[in-house]
């Protein structure tokens, strides 16, 4: 009974007051609240279960201690199911037409400005290098 009131009391916080945990991945929904409200980069991740690349990805490269600690101290990543209805949706209006597709995003002006968009697998260094591009691109402090 105490969870299910903290949750609600919780729910009912405007975002800014709750508590993030940045290394988590969110719906597209929370995670877009979140990096607006936190003014940090939003990265859409769209993927499939029946995607031997996004395994891959995340097997390989998502997991990895340094790409999780730049996404945790620079990023909030939304995880969406590209073959889900939410995830057709946002990935055509997205233009994230396949999958594995990383589409990052800044908050500017109460809307999105795209700060860039990748597609398929990489390796575990080129990764970090381009999250270290856009990074840099965006300004403030960097994936180091």
């Amino acid at each position: 009974m105490r969870y299910i009131l903290l949750s609600i009391i919780a729910a009912l916080l405007p975002v800014n007051a709750q508590e993030v945990d940045f290394d988590r991945w969110y719906p597209y929904a929370q995670a877009s609240q979140y990096a607006q409200a936190h003014g940090r980069i939003l990265m859409v991740y769209f993927w499939s279960g029946a995607c031997p690349y996004c395994d891959q990805m995340n097997t390989h490269v998502l997991s990895d201690p340094v790409v999780s600690r730049i996404l945790e101290r620079r990023f909030v990543v939304a995880s969406v199911d590209g073959h889900s209805p939410e995830g057709r949706a946002l990935s055509a209006q997205m233009r994230a037409f396949g999958t594995p597709s990383f589409v990052f995003l800044v908050p500017q002006g109460g809307t999105w400005k795209e700060a860039g968009r990748l597609f398929g697998s990489r390796t575990r260094a080129q990764f970090l290098s381009e999250l270290r591009q856009i990074c840099a691109k965006v300004g403030g402090e960097g994936c180091e």
